[in-house]
């Protein structure tokens, strides 16, 4: 049987994001990717269309837990395998996670194989009823502000980020 094979590079933009408010916290995740993979598809097809399919395969359920913690946990519906290599404060407001993420999916005869780096950002802010509070200035006092409120939050499942507004976040 023919196959069209390609290298797939996902978009440099978010992937997956979502929005909660919580209290008076705002929080934004966004997961982004960086690198390319293998792309395969049996029978053949328009490139175009295969990377819309890929892109599709790469963020189906994507789920973001332990936001409150120095490990933020990553799963996706088709078997990615998320691991958190780092994590950064940058204030005044957000946690940036990266590592790797191993590809290994396939649906509808496209399979996407390889490894991909991966960003994900964690962004609190104030929600506008809570008044006149200052942004946090260290990590330290960012736990404090947002903490409770992060922990409180099980899991976050992230929506294809094409299909998001992805203005200027809290």
């Amino acid at each position: 049987m023919r196959a069209t094979a390609f290298r797939y590079r996902p978009p440099v933009s978010p992937v997956g994001a979502a929005t909660v408010e919580i209290g008076k916290v705002a929080i934004s995740v966004r997961l982004s990717f960086d690198g390319d993979l293998y792309a395969c598809r049996r029978p053949p097809g328009v490139v175009e269309r295969m990377e819309a399919e890929a892109l599709d395969l790469l963020s189906k359920g994507l789920f973001v837990s332990g936001i409150d913690t120095p490990v933020a946990t990553v799963t996706a519906a088709a078997g990615h395998r998320f691991v958190q290599e780092t994590a950064v404060f940058q204030p005044p407001g957000s946690w940036v996670y990266r590592g790797t993420c191993g590809v290994g999916a396939d649906r509808n005869g496209l399979t996407l194989t390889g490894m991909l780096g991966y960003r994900l950002e964690v962004r609190a802010g104030w929600a506008r009823r809570a008044g006149d509070c200052g942004p946090p200035e260290t990590a330290a006092e960012w736990c404090e502000l947002f903490g409770a409120q992060l922990a409180s939050i099980g899991g976050v499942v992230l929506r294809r980020a094409s299909v998001l507004s992805l203005g200027t976040p809290p």
